[in-house]
């Protein structure tokens, strides 16, 4: 296997340098990581079995536990110090990684930014200048940046999806429930899925089998002949031109490569969204009851907000959000009749300005939180899997595309994702 300490140090070496512009890592531990990376070293050199992840540094989003380091969550003044990996990253330890530090997020991963007004804004390495998507921030950001070779996030509204695309790496959100969240601070319990993010499809792939406990398979082959596929045209409708652009030369590249690629109108986004927001709102209010009226001054204005929305709403708007979200689950799959996955712009704009409050989009104006908002919030109702791979670069920025498939089919969208990057290349940042 010819385990090595050397990417270990790459990355160590990347993040002193590039850490204290993009701001990707809270907490560090570039010694234990040294240290991990040397044990692995050392087992290969005597023989044994290192495991499938051996040496490869890893960012850990600050919202999943480490043992012995801390859990802010990006918060203020909260924090806890626990002695026991979460699940994750125990199965990610067993496997040989090299836990390299916390990565920077959202506060209480509530956001979908990059911003966070306690530990700083996270930048995004293809453009400082602009924002990285969260609240899988740090995460994103390392990847992308070569501070870390994989990384782990978590996605209730997009926060995997969206970083992933304007960082231009790729993410997956699992099935729902696939990846334990044991060890891992909640914001709405039946939304919030734990997965991977990577510099490549590949390794994605690798990271995910890691996390959901299961024997890594073989590298997904990119293949899509025989498939039939299906373009979101309401979502592309939302996104801006560079973005579509960028798809319709994906979907061009798919065709080529023997997939049958139809256009497919989705169920009400809209309403869906809305359903999201309620369901949201209600979880994180209740996650926040047990510090809110302690600590309510203490949370950002926009976090604070919305979790007194959540406080305002009634049970019954609650039951009835999750009654639709079940209609709108059944209304999903009967849209997906007859295809193998559902294609759409994970993000609909490039990386927008880190100090812009208003995005340009399709000739009118719209709040960043809602641009970034509306391709992936309507589909996080859902259980199902969803990966984001790049589509190429425009503007000099990257873009991302969404594929969409049944619960369980994570294995049928890599293959997929594969064949996107087999066309377009996993793609780097300017040097910085």
């Amino acid at each position: 296997m010819g385990v090595s300490v050397t990417s270990v140090e790459t990355a160590i070496a990347a993040t002193e340098r590039l850490n204290p512009t993009l701001n990707a890592y809270l907490h560090l531990d570039l010694e234990g990581a040294r240290a991990e990376a040397a044990e692995a070293a050392a087992v290969d050199a005597a023989g044994g079995r290192p495991g499938p992840l051996a040496g490869m540094p890893i960012c850990v989003k600050d919202i999943v536990d480490v043992g012995g380091m801390p859990t802010t969550a990006g918060a203020a003044d909260w924090g806890r110090h626990p002695a026991e990996d979460a699940t994750v990253v125990a199965r990610l330890r067993a496997a040989g990684a090299a836990i390299v530090g916390k990565g920077n997020t959202n506060e209480f991963a509530c956001g979908i930014d990059g911003r966070n007004p306690h530990k700083g804004d996270c930048r995004n390495p293809w453009d400082p200048a602009r924002l990285s998507g969260g609240s899988s921030s740090g995460p994103a950001v390392a990847v992308a940046a070569g501070m870390a070779g994989g990384a782990v996030g978590s996605d209730t509204s997009g926060s995997i999806r969206v970083p992933a695309a304007l960082c231009g790496v790729v993410g997956i959100r699992p099935t729902r429930g696939s990846v334990p969240a044991e060890g891992v601070v909640p914001l709405a319990w039946s939304l919030d899925s734990v997965g991977p993010l990577a510099p490549d499809v590949a390794t994605a792939a690798l990271l995910l089998d890691v996390l959901a406990g299961r024997p890594p398979g073989t590298a997904p082959r990119p293949d899509v002949a025989g498939l039939r596929l299906g373009v979101a045209t309401s979502l592309m409708a939302l996104a801006d031109q560079p973005v579509t652009d960028a798809l319709d030369a994906t979907t061009d590249g798919l065709r080529d490569a023997g997939a049958d690629v139809v256009d497919r109108a989705l169920p009400d986004l809209d309403r869906a969204t809305a359903i999201h927001r309620i369901v949201q709102a209600c979880e994180v209010a209740t996650v926040h009851a047990p510090w809110f009226e302690r600590q309510r001054d203490r949370y950002a204005p926009g976090v604070r907000a919305r979790i007194e929305a959540g406080y305002a709403l009634s049970a019954e708007a609650y039951l009835r959000a999750q009654r639709h979200r079940r209609l709108f689950t059944g209304a999903f799959a009967r849209a997906m009749d007859g295809l193998d996955a559902i294609l759409a712009p994970a993000s609909p704009v490039l990386a927008p300005p880190i100090e812009a409050e208003e995005v340009t989009l399709r000739g009118g104006r719209h709040p960043v939180r809602e641009a970034l908002l509306s391709c992936v919030a309507p589909l996080s109702q859902l259980d199902c899997p969803t990966v984001v791979v790049p589509a190429g670069v425009r503007d000099g920025l990257p873009v991302g595309v969404q594929i969409i498939g049944r619960p369980g089919s994570e294995a049928l969208l890599l293959r997929i994702a594969a064949a996107v990057e087999s066309n377009v290349g996993p793609i780097r940042p300017p040097a910085l």
